[in-house]
């Protein structure tokens, strides 16, 4: 399949989603703005009778907000991408699924985490299954497998492994990301104006749909920091002091941000 950035490329949630279709009513694909969750949606359902709806289109989105239920009501699978426009909806599915419990009924795709914390567990408890979609992983960019880390828990200690990359060469996948957009653009320039404008963007619509944010140039400051420390350990005072905001105030901008996928915090 072609897309606006050449072919398609596989991806391992593929596989995963398809799974999940076969034994569950409602299936989910969150992730990033533009990691590539509509194109994956598109390849799953190409050569079936799917019924697609895209709510960031606005015609479609007043279609949903007047008539809910019946906006859902399709025999077949229906595809809804971008359901966080309008979690209204996910009534409606529940009451269709109920009515009609076969598996693979709606295909969704979100790009809020908040959707599947705060909406799903009171509408869709045990009719759905919900899949984190994350930017290109550097073997679906290179078109080659990835076991390393089964290799790492196979064989523990004894793992011995050589790369042909070099240490530039590493340094340069990560600056890269795996981002659609950005993995497309071979200019170093073109692909940090992307980044700046990507996260303008979600600071300016997204975050501030979630929360009054009025502070953006310190939000921005805080992407920055946290960049820094990518890999490292997060002391929320630390970055207290160095914005010169409240800890309560960094507690909220970093939930904000992993709600959208910007960070992901591990746990120790």
């Amino acid at each position: 399949m072609q897309t606006r950035l050449g072919p398609a490329l596989p991806r391992r949630a593929e596989a995963v989603v398809r799974a999940a279709l076969g034994d569950t009513r409602v299936v989910l694909v969150n992730g990033a703005r533009q990691c590539g969750k509509s194109t994956l949606l598109r390849l799953l359902v190409k050569d079936s009778a799917a019924e697609w709806r895209d709510l960031d289109t606005a015609l479609t989105r007043q279609a949903a907000l007047a008539d809910p239920d019946g906006f859902v009501d399709f025999p077949e699978l229906m595809v809804i991408d971008e359901i966080q426009r309008n979690p209204e909806l996910l009534l409606s599915i529940k009451a269709r699924v109920d009515a009609d419990p076969r598996p693979g009924r709606y295909l969704l795709s979100g790009s809020a985490r908040v959707l599947g914390l705060r909406t799903l567990p009171d509408t869709l408890v045990g009719r759905t299954e919900t899949i984190e979609l994350w930017p290109f992983s550097q073997g679906e960019i290179d078109g080659t497998p990835e076991g390393f880390i089964d290799t790492v828990f196979a064989e523990g200690d004894r793992v011995r492994h050589h790369s042909s990359v070099t240490r530039a060469g590493y340094a340069e996948r990560v600056v890269r990301g795996g981002f659609p957009e950005a993995v497309a653009r071979t200019n170093d320039r073109r692909r940090r104006a992307f980044f700046d404008s990507y996260l303008g963007d979600l600071i300016a619509r997204d975050i501030q749909q979630l929360a009054e944010i009025w502070r953006s140039a310190e939000m921005r400051t805080l992407v920055r920091l946290l960049v820094a420390r990518s890999g490292g350990l997060l002391s929320i005072a630390t970055l207290s002091n160095e914005l010169g905001l409240g800890v309560s105030t960094i507690k909220r901008y970093l939930a904000l941000l992993e709600e959208v996928f910007v960070i992901k915090r591990i746990p120790a």
